[in-house]
């Protein structure tokens, strides 16, 4: 039988991994809580012909979407765009149409807590707009990705 005078550090070592492990347990579980299930959907415009004219995109959970209950709300928003063209393009994404609540897009991605608590289900929209169009002419297609973080199922 040891002494347990001998080997103060063990017990404290022990104690330490233990607390750790239990401080793991309880994030983890808060994390879950929080509302980490998530839907991502993947689009192209149809082509934007004419210099300010909006085209908008409408992303919804799709078919291999997590499911979730008419009551899952919003707890963050990833957008992102990209496009092959020198022209200048703005974009907004907004949340349910076309005239918002909309945040715009500062280069090429937003992530935002603006739609926080609305209805997980949406729809979004990325609303793009060509302001000129450079060295470039029509028509200009945009890839853009919606992700949306919701709790509630």
């Amino acid at each position: 039988m040891r002494d347990a005078g001998r080997e103060p550090g063990r017990a404290t070592r022990r104690a330490a991994w233990a607390g750790a492990v239990l401080l793991m347990w309880v994030l983890a579980a808060g994390a879950a809580q929080a509302g980490d299930q998530a839907w991502t959907r993947d689009q192209v415009s149809q082509g934007l012909q004419a210099q300010g004219r909006a085209v908008s995109v409408r992303y919804e959970p799709g078919p291999r979407s997590p499911v979730m209950a008419p009551t899952a709300r919003i707890t963050g928003v990833y957008a992102s765009r990209d496009y092959d063209s020198t022209a200048r393009v703005s974009t907004r994404l907004c949340w349910g149409s076309e005239q918002g609540p909309c945040v715009p897009l500062q280069g090429r991605s937003i992530e935002t807590r603006a739609f926080d608590g609305r209805a997980a289900r949406g729809p979004l929209l990325l609303v793009h707009r060509v302001e000129g169009w450079g060295n470039d002419h029509p028509p200009l297609f945009v890839r853009g990705t919606v992700t949306v973080w919701f709790s509630g199922e």
